[in-house]
């Protein structure tokens, strides 16, 4: 049979046709059925910028159920209230891989700022787009001149898309139609929502609403209990915990961190002093006493499970925290030295609550606390300044017919002392009592042996009626770090930092501006700390508050004169602090001011606990004692004064440091 050139040719096109017919059929085939858990452990990749150990992929076992949730058909919602040190990061990059390259589909991922976003996507999902090869498939060219991939939009060649948007933005959420919502991080969203738009949560789910198979994933760290808002989805889910066997006994039961007078949880040993030893650290079983060593965990999380502790509709929640983590660094060992560093600091205790154990913190302000257990706590001190004192901040509280004052002594780790409370009066109007004001916050405060301090910074409310006179007086006295302070608007429960972390303004005197405190977050931080138990006699505590035997009842009625009450507006609840009715609040005021300043010493480079080691190893660093005895004329009038220079100059913080 001969075969001319026609029929070649019309053989070849057969051929070729049904060679591009079969792959055309495998690109159109339904994807094989994996669940989340299973994709990642098959395809995902991890990079070199995100991971310690670069490679495939391998789960961790609690990891799987949360997974395989957000692919479960079942399932439309799911709320993650976890701890730092999990891998939920690794779990939020699996779903946006998922869903863009298996199930291909429009995903929406909330950041709580836009630069977060814009973080996020330089530092995850890049990388992983790079360096996964079912996902660099689709990917096509980023660096092409028409391609369709930014940073905070992506399209690709399968018909997915990927959104990222900050929840500060008001506009972000426009114009979005996404079958996929992930909102990451959502305690630290702006809590008035995102601007005029309203809540960044509700938004975000609206922008799902014609999807019949929607995904609505929330993970966070909680915050504050009452006005968290993990907490409050976790608490609308299934509540799910992960359960794991005692190697011993074989009883499941939930890791808990326990405490001192539960009989289960983590351990630790101490020595003869009393101090705790964290690399004893074991694992006590809840049902028979059985001792779990670390070594025991990586088993018995492999063979663990979740259960679920409320009835399922269609909402799962996970609870998981640093303690079932198989990470190097999340050891028990590790998490107990973490606690003994910050068990006795409110700030650092509430960091280890949210960021370690994954619950949210539940504020001891709230809580009542006596005026007169504070007076009973009040001491004598040896001296005008106590031994351990290495700086001196002032805050002054602006009134119409006076000023009061508080002076403050800071040592190591913020352990406080109060030096003084006094009171300035006069007509405002006028300028004696602003000379007068003058003279004491340039007075020298001694110690035990004679050497003295002066105030190293000052804050002074601008409020009232006096705004401009605080703007004068201050501006006169940059050098002298006087400054002029208002406190940030309260409303919506907002918690800037105590200093503004943003560059200042240039303060001076032709150009001034008063400095915006955070002063919710200062209150906050305040009566944690008048909760700090004494400590024994002699020796230090960190973030403790000492006062002297001639404070009153009447001094600690106004340092707590003001309670954080839970309140709610556009669906989201806050704390904001309250003047208790009849009650005066000038001593908390200084306090606020006085704390505000070393606040503002830190930001500017102070580094207080190496001055206190400074000071300690070199008292002459200190102003030089008296040769004479010297008398205070009176609580209103210093009794020694240092001469202002013509022109104060301006010192830098390093002169301020140890040398």
């Amino acid at each position: 049979m001969i075969i001319n050139n026609e029929e070649k040719a019309n053989a070849s096109a057969w051929q070729n046709f049904t060679q591009e017919l079969c792959k055309r059929r495998s690109d159109i085939r339904p994807p094989e059925p994996l669940s989340l858990s299973a994709w990642a452990n098959k395809y995902a990749v991890l990079s070199k910028e995100t991971s310690a150990q670069t490679g495939r992929f391998r789960s961790f076992a609690y990891q799987d159920g949360m997974m395989d949730a957000i692919t479960d058909p079942s399932v439309t919602y799911v709320s993650v209230m976890k701890s730092a040190r999990v891998g939920y990061t690794k779990i939020l990059d699996h779903v946006v891989g998922y869903y863009l390259a298996h199930d291909p589909s429009p995903i929406l991922v909330v950041q709580p700022r836009v630069e977060d976003a814009e973080d996020y996507s330089k530092t995850e999902i890049a990388p992983m787009l790079r360096d996964t090869p079912v996902l660099a498939e689709i990917s096509g060219d980023p660096k092409a001149k028409n391609s369709n991939q930014t940073i905070l939009k992506k399209t690709f060649l399968n018909g997915a898309n990927l959104t990222l948007v900050g929840a500060n933005s008001p506009g972000g959420f426009r114009r979005i139609t996404c079958r996929i919502i992930l909102f990451d991080e959502v305690d630290g969203y702006p809590s008035g929502g995102a601007g005029v738009e309203g809540d960044q949560i509700a938004l975000g789910t609206k922008r799902s609403e014609t999807f019949w198979n929607r995904k609505i994933v929330l993970g966070s760290t909680p915050t504050v209990k009452g006005t968290s808002r993990i907490e409050k989805s976790f608490g609308d889910s299934d509540q799910r915990y992960y359960y794991v066997p005692c190697p011993h006994c074989g009883e499941y039961q939930i890791l808990e961190w326990g405490g001192p007078d539960t009989p289960y949880g983590i351990k630790w040993d101490k020595d003869e002093n009393g101090n705790g030893l964290p690399d004893t650290a074991y694992y006590v079983c809840r049902h028979n006493g059985c001792m779990i060593h670390h070594n025991e965990k990586p088993g018995i999380v492999k063979r663990g499970e979740w259960r679920a502790t409320k009835p399922f509709k269609g909402h799962a929640g996970f609870h998981i925290w640093a303690g079932y983590s198989l990470f190097p660094n999340a050891a028990w060992k590790y998490l107990v030295a973490e606690w003994l560093r910050v068990k006795n600091d409110p700030l650092m205790r509430q960091t280890f609550i949210n960021l370690v154990l994954g619950e949210p913190y539940e504020d001891r302000g709230e809580k009542a606390l006596s005026e007169r257990k504070l007076l009973e706590r009040c001491e004598v001190f040896a001296a005008e300044v106590p031994d351990g004192v290495a700086v001196l901040t002032a805050g002054i509280d602006t009134q119409d017919d006076r000023f009061e004052i508080e002076i403050v002594g800071w040592g190591r780790n913020e352990e406080s002392w109060s030096i003084a409370y006094d009171v300035i009066e006069g007509d405002l109007e006028t300028d004696e009592p602003w000379k007068r004001l003058d003279m004491y916050l340039k007075q020298v405060w001694r110690r035990a042996d004679g050497r003295g301090f002066t105030i190293m910074a000052a804050c002074m409310d601008s409020g009232g009626h006096h705004t401009q006179q605080v703007y004068e007086f201050s501006k006169a006295r940059i050098g002298r770090r006087i400054w002029a302070i208002k406190g940030e608007s309260a409303r919506g429960g907002k918690r800037s930092p105590v200093w503004p972390t943003k560059k200042p303004t240039p303060r001076t005197k032709s150009s001034f501006k008063p400095i915006i405190l955070g002063v919710n977050a200062a209150k906050d931080t305040i009566r944690g700390r008048l909760h700090i138990d004494p400590p024994p006699p002699g020796e230090a505590s960190a973030s403790y508050m000492h006062f002297p035997a001639d404070r009153d009842l009447n001094y600690f009625s106004q340092l707590l004169a003001e309670r954080s009450v839970l309140k709610e507006s556009g669906g989201q609840r806050f704390r904001v602090w309250e003047q208790l009715p009849g009650r005066a609040n000038e001593a908390l005021d200084c306090r606020v001011y006085s704390y505000a300043a070393l606040c503002g010493l830190l930001h500017m480079g102070l580094k207080l606990n190496a001055l206190v080691t400074s000071i300690t190893e070199n008292p002459g660093r200190l102003l030089p004692a008296p040769a004479e005895p010297e008398e205070k004329i009176s609580l209103q009038y210093p009794g020694v004064i240092i001469q202002e220079p013509e022109k104060p100059k301006r010192k830098s913080m390093s002169q301020l440091l140890p040398s």
